[in-house]
């Protein structure tokens, strides 16, 4: 008879448990009071952004609301992140007060997904893989249909931010990492926390745990 194969994901999902980060050495992160963050580049850039926003806050950061972010972009005709240059940060930071800019790309992003299988005609058997860089696991029968299981794909996401000096444009800590989850936000919300857990020793402005 066929088999038909129940996927189980291992905890935790991870893919990278921690950033690779890169720190500039001649920096003065103790001179870094306000920040902004701009939307990221690719999928689901603004839902990056968010995140990272509220891990910064969380930390006790004083960062700009994005909604008024986005307004002075367009009001002044301002480079998008995908277009992110010098002369666009040392405009930035003079309009909207801030001492560093969150710049950034997503460089992968796929979503959760879910599958009904029909068990009928096979037996089943259990392993762990991988399909397409997403764990594939089983939620267990489901109530009302005789001989299925449901089956779900978790998330992931690989995020590449940089953090700049508004006054000189230069590349103040830079970070990128991969992270598998069950949902896309929570992902993007566990690197984002990843991200500022590695600027903490090293930006007073942060609240270290």
């Amino acid at each position: 008879m066929k088999n038909i194969f129940l996927f189980l994901v291992l905890a935790p999902l991870t893919a990278c448990v921690t950033p690779q980060v890169a720190i500039n050495r001649n920096a003065d992160f103790s001179a870094v009071k306000r920040v902004a963050v701009l939307s990221f580049g690719g999928k689901n850039g603004d839902l990056a952004a968010d995140m990272l926003t509220q891990s910064l806050l969380m930390r006790g950061a004083d960062v700009i609301e994005r909604q008024k972010l986005s307004d002075v972009i367009q009001e002044h005709s301002l480079s998008s992140s995908k277009y992110f240059d010098q002369t666009t940060a040392k405009e930035l930071g003079k309009l909207l007060g801030v001492d560093a800019l969150f710049v950034g790309t997503v460089a992968e992003s796929a979503p959760a997904g879910k599958y009904l299988v029909n068990t009928a005609n096979g037996n089943l058997v259990t392993d762990v893989t991988k399909v397409s860089n997403s764990g594939l696991y089983s939620e267990g029968s489901v109530a009302g249909l005789p001989n299925s299981q449901l089956l779900s794909t978790t998330a992931n996401a690989t995020l590449v931010a940089r953090m700049v000096d508004a006054q000189t444009g230069s590349i103040l800590w830079s970070g990128s990492m991969s992270y598998e989850g069950f949902d896309l936000t929570t992902a993007m919300r566990e690197i984002a926390n990843a991200f500022t857990t590695s600027l903490a020793p090293i930006w007073p402005a942060l609240i270290l745990r």
